[in-house]
């Protein structure tokens, strides 16, 4: 994992928005120098490699169709609904599954407010074992969340985001600014 330390950061005002390749430990400074405004990264890390695809492309480097390997800390589940009430309660759902289903250790999990209509969870990967980098994580990840999915009552399944499956997705980062 030490070689994987790079993610693509964006910010609301930032010139150009997306492929802005930083070190993750650069994270809480480039947070601060926006004033926690609108700020998001990959929750996908990457190594050097991410560089050498971007500057072999003609014009202008971008992080689009990207398809090495990647490593990830934490599995992201982004909760969603148009009103926060159901967000709300798969949330709390999902925690008690962590807790009595799994016996996850709440130290083991970040929740947040994701900025509007719902809440990101963050499970820590070591939870699973040893993950290593890999091509496959995205869609190891995307099948672990529709499994997750499925545990909820019908009417909730749907507020857990299954569109968050490609390798550069971008998350709002935690204690940062909703845009609107």
């Amino acid at each position: 994992m030490r070689k994987f330390q790079l993610v693509d950061f964006a910010a609301h005002f930032q010139k150009g928005f997306r492929n802005h390749i930083v070190r993750l430990d650069d994270l809480p400074g480039l947070v601060e120098s926006f004033k926690r405004f609108g700020c998001y990264a990959t929750y996908f890390l990457f190594s050097d490699e991410l560089l050498t695809y971007m500057s072999a492309q003609a014009g202008s480097p971008s992080v689009s169709g990207y398809e090495g390997k990647v490593a990830a800390p934490y599995l992201p589940i982004d909760l969603d609904h148009p009103e926060l009430t159901p967000a709300l309660q798969a949330a709390r759902l999902l925690s008690q599954f962590f807790l009595d289903g799994w016996k996850i250790d709440p130290a083991a999990w970040q929740i947040y407010f994701s900025g509007a209509k719902g809440f990101h969870f963050m499970l820590d990967c070591r939870l699973f074992g040893r993950v290593a980098p890999s091509r496959n994580l995205p869609a190891i990840f995307d099948s672990l969340r529709r499994h997750l999915a499925q545990e909820l009552p019908e009417p909730l399944r749907g507020t857990i985001d299954l569109s968050i499956k490609d390798r550069m997705r971008l998350l709002r980062l935690p204690n940062t600014i909703h845009e609107q």
